[in-house]
Parts: structure tokens; C-alpha cells; sequence
């Protein structure tokens, strides 16, 4: 069974030993010396059981010389998901050093001999509780740059082939460029400075670990922004975007990352599946309570398998597909969507009915709906 954990300090320990007496001294050794919260196991189904809910900083293990209990939880902690990157260190009373080989051959990062000498052990906990918190600060500092990365290789693409795709049509039927078109090209230029400007800022912020500053946006002015740079993705399709937004909504929000990190990856996906001569429908509104703005984004194309609905927002998932006019994709869209989403306090979530047999028009589609504190 376990006993009850005293919430004493920031490092999250958990024991397993069948001698009360070396769980005991470990346990005064390490509270006495470090900031930590010391959760002690007598059994295997105990820790295990309540490894998903403590998620501890480390685990201190049995390796005695008439039991592989210590080395049957390691290789159960090593094998879950949930705990497979939480160091393992062992308390062994084995002398030959070959068999205490075993332990960190299941994954154990350290061993100390019993009876062991206090102090060591608190320096060694100490030691590898900070190297595994530094390991996590990294790995999530490296999966920020490379979403930061991902939004330049992604969002990038809408304002740049809006500007060229104008300029690329004047040229081709030999006219001179108006100037309603140079002040749309000027404009498209201007969303690609902001998005660079953006990842600049957030890149020198996620060194920091510090959040980007909110601004207020007109929900209206954003929805519009987001269609002039998407006109000529909408208008290559014929696909008629359908705009309402209550009068006077506003959003405390980064305004590039409302109109070119959401706004625009929705709909580019919306147009991507949606064929040609259908329509898309953007609305915002607050929910009955006044205390949300609620956004959705509505297509009426070949919606979602299940299958790709399940993992659309994981970043390792496959789910990249071509669009109704043969349209490539990264599959780096929704999960940049969802991030930034978040990151700004809201909430996101996703209905898909697969076009097929039996299926309606109104009922097909995709609608992805995004809840924002007011």
C-alpha cells in the first residue's frame, strides 16, 4: 500500500522498498536535504497504479539480492509511454557487480550500494532530478523552434502566393499593374513581414519562456483581413466565403496570430477540400453567457475519415491528404492551429461528416468551432 504523501516541496519522489526501515531513513535523508515530496510503496501494483497521477521526478527502486521486483518496475516504467523518460535510481544489496549490471541494462540510470551513506544519496537524487528537468526544459524548447519553423515554411505560403498569383496574372495578360492590385500586393507583403516579425518575437520569447502580448482585434476587421489574403485561393476554386460577425466583437489576442496562424490555416484547409463552386461559411458570435467569443469555420467538401479526425491535431500523426483539385499538403496546418489557439487562452474542437453514400450535401463537411474568453 502507499503512504500518504507530504506535500513539502517541489521535487516529486516516489520509493519502492520492501524494508521499512531503508524506505524510512531514504525518505527523512531526502526531505531533510532537498525541497521534495516523498511518496512511499511497499508493492509494485501500488507504484505503478499511482505513477500516472504523481508523474515523479525520479523513482527509487529495490535491487536485493532475492528479488527482480526492482527490476520488474523499472522495465514496467521504462515500457508505459507516461513514464518511460522518469529516471530510475537503485538502492542494490547486491555485491557481485555483474548482477547489478542487470538493473541499469532495464533502464536504471544509477544504483547506490545499501546501507548507503545519506548524504550521497541526496546529492546523487539531486543531481539527476535536475538533469531530467533540464532534459524536459529542452525537448520543449526544441518542439517550440520547430513549430516556430513549421510556421514559417506554412504560413508563409498564403500571403506570398496571394502577391504573385496577382502579379503573375497582370503579367500574363500583359496589363499594367492597377493600382487596387499594387495596394493588395503591398498588403500581402505587409502579412508576411508581420508573420516573420511574429516568429522573431516568439522565438526570443520561448528562450525566456514568457508568453507574446495580447492586443484587441475586431473580429470583423480580422475575418476580412483573412479573405483578402485568401481571394485569390477562393476565387481560383469559385468558392464563396460567407462572412458574419457580430457588430463591435472584439478579441484580447495577437492580431497576425488570429488572422494568419488560425484564421488562414482554417480556411485554407476548408478551400483545399471543399470543391469547386461551394461555399464556406466564417461566423463569430458570443455564447449565450457573454462570456465567450465563439469562431466557426464551416465547409461543405469531402470532410474527414475517421481515422484522420482522431490524430488531425497531433504533429506526429500522418495526416496530410490531397485536396478536391489534387492540392498537396504538409499536415502541419491543424496542429499549428491548436497550438496557437491555446497559446492565446482558447479552445478548439472539430466535427467531420465524410462525403459517400447516404450523406447529404448540408450534411457533409467540416465544422471547426474555437471558443475565446471574452
Amino acid at each position: 500500500m502507499s503512504e500518504a504523501p507530504k506535500k513539502t516541496g517541489v521535487f516529486n519522489i516516489s520509493i519502492l522498498d520492501d524494508s521499512p526501515s531503508t524506505r524510512n531513513i531514504a525518505k527523512y535523508s531526502l526531505e531533510q536535504n532537498l525541497p521534495c515530496n516523498v511518496t512511499l510503496f511497499s508493492d509494485l501494483p501500488s507504484l505503478l497504479g499511482n505513477v500516472p497521477r504523481a508523474t515523479p521526478d525520479l523513482v527509487l527502486l529495490e535491487d536485493n539480492e532475492d528479488s527482480d521486483v526492482g527490476i520488474s518496475a523499472c522495465e514496467s516504467l521504462k515500457n508505459a509511454p507516461i513514464s518511460k523518460n522518469i529516471p530510475v535510481f537503485f538502492l542494490s544489496s547486491k555485491k557481485d557487480p555483474t548482477k547489478r549490471v542487470a538493473a541499469l541494462k532495464a533502464g536504471g540510470i544509477d544504483f547506490l550500494l545499501k546501507p548507503f551513506y545519506p548524504e550521497e544519496l541526496v546529492t546523487r537524487v539531486r543531481i539527476h532530478i535536475q538533469m531530467h528537468r533540464l532534459r524536459i526544459e529542452n525537448t520543449a524548447q526544441i518542439a517550440e523552434q520547430k513549430a516556430l519553423l513549421r510556421v514559417l515554411c506554412h504560413d508563409l505560403v498564403n500571403p506570398i502566393f496571394a502577391a504573385h498569383s496577382l502579379l503573375d496574372l497582370k503579367h500574363s495578360l500583359g496589363k499594367p499593374v492597377d493600382e487596387s492590385t499594387l495596394k493588395t500586393v503591398i498588403g500581402c507583403c505587409q502579412s508576411a513581414l508581420d508573420i516573420v516579425t511574429h516568429v522573431r518575437e516568439e522565438h526570443s520569447l520561448v528562450k525566456t519562456n514568457k508568453q507574446f502580448r495580447s492586443e484587441t482585434v475586431d473580429l470583423r476587421e480580422a475575418f476580412e483581413e483573412a479573405r483578402s489574403t485568401l481571394g485569390e485561393r477562393l476565387a481560383k476554386k469559385e468558392i464563396r466565403l460567407e462572412l458574419k460577425c457580430e457588430d463591435g466583437l472584439q478579441l484580447e489576442i495577437k492580431r497576425v496570430v488570429l488572422v494568419h496562424n488560425i484564421l488562414n490555416n482554417l480556411l485554407t484547409n476548408a478551400i483545399k477540400f471543399s470543391h469547386e463552386g461551394s461555399q464556406i461559411q466564417m461566423s463569430g458570435r458570443k455564447d449565450p453567457t457573454e462570456q465567450f467569443c465563439t469562431i466557426e469555420v464551416r465547409d461543405y467538401g469531402i470532410g474527414m475519415p475517421p481515422e484522420i479526425l482522431k490524430n488531425v491535431f497531433r504533429d506526429a500523426a500522418k495526416t496530410s491528404r490531397a485536396g478536391t483539385s489534387n492540392e498537396a499538403g504538409t499536415g502541419f496546418g491543424m496542429p499549428l492551429v491548436k497550438r496557437y489557439v491555446e497559446k492565446s487562452g482558447g479552445a478548439i474542437s472539430i466535427a467531420s461528416q465524410e462525403a459517400g453514400k447516404g450523406v447529404s450535401i448540408q450534411e457533409q463537411g467540416t465544422t471547426i468551432r474555437l471558443n475565446f474568453p471574452l
